[in-house]
């Protein structure tokens, strides 16, 4: 019997091809945005979304730091 020949497993995608960066930053900022605009009336939420913004920083830091490895000051 032949072998069938199957894919599964042995195709990777890096970061890049599955995240595009410049969503992630925009979605990043609204996240921070958003945490701010929310301090006052919900804490609760402004805690939630100020998490999700670091989730969402340390995954751009990794993207720009597998691109180069200089370090943005930026974040």
């Amino acid at each position: 019997m032949n072998r069938q020949f199957c894919k599964v497993g042995k195709i990777k995608f890096s970061l890049d091809e599955v995240l595009n960066l410049k969503e992630v930053e925009n979605n990043y900022l609204k996240f921070t945005e958003e945490a701010y605009n929310s301090l006052q009336t919900d804490a609760s939420l402004s805690d939630f979304l100020y998490h999700e913004a670091s989730k969402l920083r340390k995954i751009i830091l990794n993207l720009k730091n597998s691109k180069n490895d200089a370090i943005d000051a930026a974040f």
